[in-house]
C-alpha cells in the first residue's frame, strides 16, 4: 500500500478559537499541516496567527488566498510577519478565488485571473528574497519597492489551488506543490497530475519534491447509512454552485454527464433541497465515507492516482475533532 508525505486538515464553520484548538489538537495527532481557506470565511491571517502561537511544528498553509483582495505585496508583508511568528511554518497557496464573490459582491475588477496568479508569486518571491521590486505585469505593478524587514526564510513553499487544464500546467512549471478541490475524484486526481507534468514539461522541471493535496470530505463509522448521509448535504450545495461548469473534467473525468450536475442548479434556482440527488455514485467520487474498510479503499485509489497529502476537511454538522481522531486512529496507521 503506497505511503503519503503527511495529513493535512481544514475547516470552514469553527470559530476563531475553535479552530485553535482544533489545530492543537491535530498536532499532537500527527497532522503535517493546517489549511486555512479564506473566500467567503474568516480573515486567514489571523487564523494563522492564532495557530501559530498555539503549536509548535503543524506546518500552517494559508489556503487558498486570492490575488485580488489583497495586493502582492500586502500578502508578501502578511507572510513576513507570519514566518517570524511561526519560526518558518508558512505555506502559501494562491488560487483564482471565487469571482461572484470578488467581482459581484466587492466590485473588485476580476482580470486575468491567470496572469494575477503567476504575478503575486513572482512577486512574492521577490520580495522574499530582498530584492528591490520593479514590477510591470498585466495585472500588477510595483516601483521601487522593498520589505523593510528579513523574513526568517528568504523563501517559501507556494502552491496553487487550481482546477482547469492550463492552470494546472502553470502549477506544474511555477509551484512547489498543488491543492485539489474537495470534489476530487481518483480519476480527476490522475487528470491534474497528467496537466502538471505538461506544464513542467514544458520548463524541463522535475517533480521529485512536488506535493499533491487534496480536500477530502473524510466521515468514518461502522454506522455506514448515517456516514454517508451526512456528506450528502454539503455534496449537494457544492454540485449546486458549479452548474455553470458541468462540463468540467472535474465531472467528466469521474464519469459524470453535465446533465447530472445541472440538476443540482436547477434545484438551487427552484430552491429546493438537492441533497436527494446525491447518489451512492457521488459520494464515491467525491467523498471518503462510510466504515473503515471502506474509507481507506477510497483513500489508498486517491493516493494511487498521485495525491500524496490528503487534507480531511470539515464535513458539515460533523464535529471537526472527531473526524482529526477518526483518521487518526483509521486511517494513519496505514498510510504514514
Amino acid at each position: 500500500m503506497k505511503k503519503v508525505r503527511r495529513f493535512g486538515f481544514g475547516i470552514e464553520s469553527a470559530n476563531a478559537r475553535d479552530y485553535v484548538q482544533h489545530a492543537r489538537l491535530a498536532e499532537e495527532l500527527g497532522f503535517g499541516i493546517c489549511w486555512i481557506p479564506e473566500d467567503l470565511y474568516r480573515g486567514a491571517f489571523t487564523l494563522a496567527a492564532g495557530i501559530a502561537s498555539a503549536t509548535s511544528s503543524l506546518e500552517i498553509g494559508l489556503g487558498i488566498l486570492n490575488p485580488y483582495v489583497r495586493h502582492p505585496a500586502t500578502i508578501a508583508m502578511e507572510l513576513g510577519a507570519l514566518e517570524e511568528l511561526s519560526g518558518g511554518r508558512t505555506v502559501l497557496g494562491i488560487g483564482a478565488g471565487l469571482r461572484g464573490w470578488i467581482a459581484g459582491q466587492l466590485g473588485i475588477a476580476y482580470r486575468k485571473p491567470a496572469a494575477a496568479m503567476r504575478e503575486t508569486i513572482e512577486i512574492v518571491r521577490a520580495l522574499f528574497k530582498g530584492d528591490i521590486v520593479n514590477y510591470a505585469g498585466e495585472v500588477f505593478r510595483i516601483s521601487n519597492y522593498r520589505l523593510n524587514f528579513t523574513p526568517p526564510r528568504s523563501s517559501l513553499p507556494t502552491y496553487l489551488g487550481v482546477l482547469g487544464p492550463k492552470n494546472l500546467a502553470m502549477a506544474g512549471e511555477i509551484a512547489d506543490g498543488l491543492v485539489l478541490s474537495a470534489m476530487t475524484s481518483p480519476a480527476y486526481a490522475r487528470y491534474a497530475l497528467e496537466q502538471v507534468r505538461i506544464g513542467a514539461a514544458r520548463v524541463g522541471r522535475s517533480l521529485d519534491d512536488f506535493e499533491v493535496s487534496a480536500n477530502l470530505f473524510i466521515s468514518i463509522s461502522e454506522d455506514e447509512r448515517a456516514t454517508r448521509d451526512a456528506v450528502r448535504p454539503f455534496i449537494a450545495t457544492l454540485l449546486s454552485f458549479m452548474g455553470d461548469q458541468a462540463d468540467h473534467p472535474m465531472f467528466a473525468t469521474a464519469g459524470f454527464e453535465p446533465d447530472e450536475i445541472k440538476a443540482f442548479a436547477s434545484a438551487a434556482r427552484e430552491k429546493r433541497s438537492a441533497a436527494t440527488l446525491v447518489t451512492d455514485k457521488f459520494i464515491d467520487a467525491f467523498a471518503i465515507a462510510g466504515s473503515p474498510e471502506r474509507c481507506r479503499a477510497g483513500l489508498a485509489a486517491l493516493i494511487e492516482a498521485g495525491v500524496d497529502s490528503p487534507a480531511a476537511f470539515e464535513v458539515p454538522g460533523v464535529n471537526p475533532a472527531d473526524t482529526l481522531r477518526a483518521v487518526h486512529r483509521h486511517l494513519m496507521p496505514h498510510f504514514l
